[in-house]
């Protein structure tokens, strides 16, 4: 199996797993209340993909003669990138970037992994073995990641050797089956509704000590594995309508800790343990963010587009688009999106084959968008706030518009929109810019991929200076009567092997 079907993705999500909400272990996820209605969304991703006329646009024919979604491809070109970007891009459109941890993404993740071979197999080429063997257990069957990078928030300045044992998820032992998992990793968002999770222990996040090396580990793992349990924050799908909550309703990601209370990982499914060098280098020798990243660019300008879209009806719905200031707020928005189109295409058309003979997307462009969104994303929902005003908090749930129905028309409705129009444009708005699912949608994009300030300063730290040092340098230099500017280094030597 290959494609999996909605149905299909549902009946697997069925299997015990241990998911606590709200004091109580869920019994079925497919049918619990504040759940339910974000598994189908997810089982309509399933079916989505599958669609016959679709079948180009969304899955690849892989070298064992199978047919599976775009999102796994390891890319061997340019035209596999585009390709890629195009089905990110149509799930996307689908879902208005509204979903940041659809499926796609983790299947990326895990095909980094796979094409990370070598890196993995550097010290104990078993290991290597085992990462592509799970990228491919993956993709044969369609599954569903979730994922598990950060350590419990316990206490940040103390390194991982100096915090209580355990605390964070490490290898109590090894068995000739597998090794014994204890201890807790964070963020494993979509928990309640994947099939397996995927674990690293990232250097890059917390650097790791030869002290440490209980620590380093990297593995999939099942959710309905004995020991394993997963912890959910509040429920932010309440059970209003669509007309009420027509966000949070259907895009319930979820959020969760991952608890491991003495877990057996085969050997099979694991591909670093106790290897402090290995995590420590992760996010290079997976090519992390561009890897990663690439879903997240094309996710963010479909929603940035949605965001335009419901601005622009906001202030029609009042006329105040006919103000200089609400346009400049609109105009913001719009080059908000234009930035983050034209980012999506310079991560494709500036992409690189890397020496493991993989192409893999322009970390400039990757980078240059995920640092800019939070702040474009922050601001946004500003604008979004300042269009509707006090207009949100007098906005009445659809039973009671439906109730009072013609006595109070002309009191709720708009410049262009009946009440009813106008009452569920607003509710809307309001469902992404104040509810409380909306304001996790907020906390999630200020702190994608990582602490603003830390990753921004990463950026400068580690970008190559050396060219734009020598421009200053080369303008420093006193010009000399009748001489013609001084050349770049590159030009000079061209120059003079040229003698001209």
């Amino acid at each position: 199996m290959a494609l999996r079907s909605g149905a299909e993705y549902l009946a697997g999500l069925r299997d015990g797993r241990a998911i606590w909400l709200r004091g109580k272990r869920v019994a079925d996820v497919t049918t619990e209340p504040g759940l339910a209605r974000t598994a189908q969304t997810i089982a309509a991703y399933y079916d989505f993909q599958s669609r016959p006329a679709l079948r180009d646009l969304m899955t690849y024919d892989t070298d064992d003669g199978e047919r599976a979604p775009l999102s796994f491809i390891q890319p061997r070109s340019k035209d596999d990138l585009r390709r890629r970007a195009d089905a990110f891009a149509a799930w996307a459109e689908v879902s208005c970037g509204l979903m940041g941890r659809s499926p796609d993404y983790m299947n990326a993740a895990v095909a980094a992994v796979g094409m990370a071979r070598d890196f993995w197999g550097r010290n104990d080429p078993e290991m290597g073995e085992h990462a592509q063997n799970v990228y491919l257990r993956c993709r044969r069957g369609d599954l569903c990641l979730t994922h598990t990078f950060i350590t419990p928030m316990v206490d940040r300045f103390k390194a991982l050797k100096d915090q209580e044992p355990y605390t964070n998820a490490g290898v109590v032992r090894r068995t000739e089956d597998g090794i014994i998992v204890r201890g807790a990793k964070s963020v494993a968002t979509l928990a309640p509704f994947a099939d397996e999770n995927l674990l690293l222990s990232l250097g890059a996040l917390n650097k790791l000590e030869p002290e440490s090396a209980d620590y380093a580990l990297c593995f999939n793992l099942p959710l309905d594995t004995p020991g394993l349990s997963f912890i959910g924050r509040d429920v932010l799908d309440d059970g209003s309508s669509h007309f009420d909550r027509p966000l949070a309703g259907r895009f319930e990601e979820m959020d969760c800790l991952a608890v491991f209370d003495d877990v057996l990982v085969p050997w099979e499914l694991v591909y670093a343990c106790r290897d402090v060098d290995i995590g420590n280098e992760a996010v290079r020798g997976l090519h992390f963010t561009e890897s990663l990243g690439h879903q997240v660019v094309c996710k963010n300008v479909a929603k940035t587009r949605f965001l335009l879209g419901l601005a622009h009806l906001l202030a029609e719905s009042t006329q105040v688009s006919s103000f200089i200031n609400v346009q400049e707020k609109l105009g913001d928005i719009t080059t908000a999106l234009m930035t983050m189109e034209s980012l999506a295409l310079a991560a494709v058309e500036g992409a690189y084959q890397a020496d493991n003979g993989f192409w893999y997307c322009n970390p400039a462009a990757i980078n240059a968008a995920l640092r800019l969104y939070p702040d474009f994303y922050v601001q946004i929902i500003d604008h979004l706030k300042q269009l509707g005003g006090s207009g949100y908090v007098v906005m009445p749930a659809e039973a009671t518009l439906d109730a009072l129905g013609v006595a109070v028309e002309s009191y709720f409705r708009g410049a262009t929109l009946d009440a009813h129009g106008k009452v569920q444009l607003f509710r809307l708005a309001w469902d992404i810019a104040g509810s409380g699912w909306g304001g996790r949608q907020e906390l999630y994009e200020r702190f994608f991929f990582g602490d603003r300030t830390r990753m921004r300063a990463g950026l400068y730290l580690g970008y190559d200076k050396s060219e734009a040092i020598a421009m200053v340098r080369r303008i420093l230099e006193p010009p000399r009567p009748g001489a013609p500017l001084p050349l770049p280094e590159r030009f000079a030597a061209q120059t003079a092997a040229s003698g001209r």
